[in-house]
């Protein structure tokens, strides 16, 4: 199994955990999914700040007492008041140390910021707990969904969400 199959693998036992505790029907009564997304792309010509606390391979990145959604929207905060123009919030647990909270906490910080839910998106439970968050955009990892890409950037659109892709080359782009 490679390594971006087994993060999957990973996330996707979260996520089958996660639909049974918060069915859609319950993710579309939060407050967040009212908010009616923007487009991300704009962001992407700027600086996009990666909102994680996490990297596979090297670890955590803070202290673990700093890996909470009170420290996730500070950074938020942070980060847009240094002109950050997109914010990546990572929401994936195992390997970037996320939480959907975080993704709760930074909406509710910084409003007027464009936000991109970051994860091993395989699911579409995750799109609508993304829009229920209040993010604009999904990543989606093109060699994690293969032939599914399409239908999945499909599903985000149908949402209201722009799906973007980070490629081999390292540069985001909207799908």
């Amino acid at each position: 199994m490679s390594e971006l199959a087994g993060r999957a693998a990973h996330a996707a036992r979260r996520v089958e955990r996660l639909k049974m505790e918060f069915p859609v029907e319950a993710l579309r009564a939060l407050p967040g999914y009212a908010r009616a997304p923007r487009d991300f792309a704009p962001a992407l010509a700027g600086i996009v700040m990666d909102l994680r606390f996490a990297a596979p391979g090297i670890g955590l990145l803070v202290s673990g007492g700093e890996v909470t959604a009170e420290y996730a929207a500070r950074r938020a905060v942070s980060a847009v008041g240094r002109g950050a123009t997109g914010l990546g919030v990572w929401t994936e647990r195992n390997f970037h140390a996320g939480d959907y909270a975080h993704l709760d906490a930074v909406r509710a910080a910084v409003p007027d910021a464009l936000v991109a839910m970051m994860d091993y998106v395989q699911d579409a439970w995750q799109l609508e707990r993304a829009r229920a968050g209040g993010a604009d955009a999904v990543l989606l990892i093109p060699k994690l969904l293969g032939p599914y890409l399409g239908r999945m950037s499909a599903s985000a659109r149908a949402l209201g969400l722009t799906p973007i892709a980070w490629e081999d080359d390292g540069v985001p782009r909207v799908l």
